[in-house]
């Protein structure tokens, strides 16, 4: 095995779909475009960054006010400080952040990690928000193999 190997990551984020509560006209469906870090240089200390989109549609009566709160959760553990991407038994350290300076660290709103809260009124029939989710792999991950590596996570939006 080279030293300089490049890795191939590959992130896949499962979707909790349409999400309604009772009392509520209104239904919300989560989307999104998936996230690729590409190739990963174990030996660099530098990080390799990304970022992905994300929309949240939701459908109801005209003039309907809909609050709500997007976050993500590990399905192997729960939304925490660092995510693992998987490759068997070889594992890269990566986060998510709700903005492009990477200090607000997105999750399920424990362990210091913060949610989307954000409302949109319906205008007629269905409206839709974008969000940026940036994602970075922590540089200096030396003993990394080469391989995919994957996670899931479990998007989740409530209102």
């Amino acid at each position: 095995m080279r030293t300089d190997a490049l890795i191939r990551m590959c992130f896949l984020c499962l979707l909790i779909g349409t999400v309604s509560t009772a009392g509520w006209a209104a239904s919300c469906t989560i989307t999104n475009s998936g996230i690729s870090f590409g190739s990963y240089d174990p030996l660099s200390s530098d990080p390799r960054d990304t970022n992905a989109n994300i929309q949240n549609t939701c459908v109801g009566s005209g003039g309907e006010n809909v609050s709500y709160t997007i976050g993500v959760a590990e399905v192997a553990g729960g939304g925490g400080a660092n995510l693992n991407l998987s490759n068997g038994p070889s594992r890269l350290q990566y986060n998510l952040y709700l903005n492009a300076g990477r200090s607000v660290t997105w999750g399920d709103g424990t362990n210091g990690t913060s949610t989307i809260q954000d409302s949109l009124t319906i205008v007629s029939g269905s409206i839709a928000k974008s969000y940026t989710i940036y994602g970075r792999i922590f540089g200096g991950q030396y003993t990394a193999t080469p391989g995919s590596y994957l996670d899931q996570l479990v998007i989740t939006v409530s209102y």
